[in-house]
This record gives structure tokens, sequence and C-alpha cells, in this order.
């Protein structure tokens, strides 16, 4: 029996790059007219409370490609964590630290890229996402479906 992959230095290497991130770009395009459609960009601010576990504080604003429309400001909290399995696990933190949000565990799927280990379903709508380390930045492709959403968005993160 060959041996199982050693998902470590993988998950080293991700948690490595997600440190060094400051910086977001997004864009996000809805197929089903929901309004979402448009770009945003903003600073991250990175903690990390305890060993593995990286806290993003994102801020910034978003503009609708729809003409006319003010820029909406942004504010969203998310936390990385390293799993005993070697998985990534990612939570968000709208309630609090004290009271997740656990979106899904990922695990490297190809070099340098990340995939969820099970979608994570809220009500009737699928949120699945990516995660592809290229260079210094890190892509996190999402996707939502669901019977009134069938939205894309694509986060760039960067030093």
């Amino acid at each position: 029996m060959p041996p199982a992959h050693d998902p470590w230095p993988a998950l080293t290497d991700v948690l490595n790059r997600l440190r060094r991130v400051r910086q977001l770009r997004f864009e996000s395009r809805s197929a089903a007219g929901t309004g979402w459609d448009g770009e945003g960009k903003g600073g991250v601010a990175v903690g990390e409370p305890a060993p593995g576990v990286l806290v993003f504080e994102e801020q910034g604003h978003w503009q609708a490609a729809a003409p006319g429309r003010e820029p909406t400001a942004f504010r969203n909290v998310f936390r990385w964590s390293a799993l005993p399995s070697g998985a990534l696990r990612l939570e968000h933190l709208r309630r609090g630290p004290e009271q997740p949000v656990f979106l899904f565990d990922m695990a490297p799927a190809a070099e340098g890229h990340w995939r969820e280990i099970e979608a994570h379903q809220c009500a009737a709508d699928r949120y699945a996402a990516t995660l592809v380390c290229e260079g210094p930045l890190l892509q996190v492709r999402w996707t939502i479906a669901g019977p009134r959403k069938r939205e894309a968005i694509h986060y760039t993160y960067g030093p």
C-alpha cells in the first residue's frame, strides 16, 4: 500500500501565504440578476490569536456595476485554522469569535490548489470555494447556487 499524501507541507505553505495578506480585490457576478454584479477592494488586517489560527479583518468599498450607485462600505471577519488532519478550516465570524459560522474545511487538491471537502449548505443555497496559490497572490473563487442565487465571487488577496 503506498504511503498517504502528507498534507503538512501544503498547509504550512498556505498559512505562511495567508499571514502575508494585506489587501484584497474581488469581483462578484450574478447569473440570477440579483444586482450583486460589481467590484470591491480594501485592506486586510491579519491577526494570529493562536498558533495556526489566522483572523482576517477585511474592510473596504464595493461598487455595484449598475450606473449611478454609490460605493458601499463592507466589513467581514474570517478565521482560517489549521486542523490536526492537515486540512484548513474557514469560518465567518459575523457573530464574533465565540459563535463562528462554519463554512467548510479545505484540503489540498493539487499543487497550490485547495478545495472544500464538503460544500456549505445555508438553507437552500450551496456555497463552494477553491483557493489557489499564485506567486504572492491567493485566489479564492466562490460559487453560490440556489433557487434564487447563481453567484460567482472571485477574491484576490495580496501582500
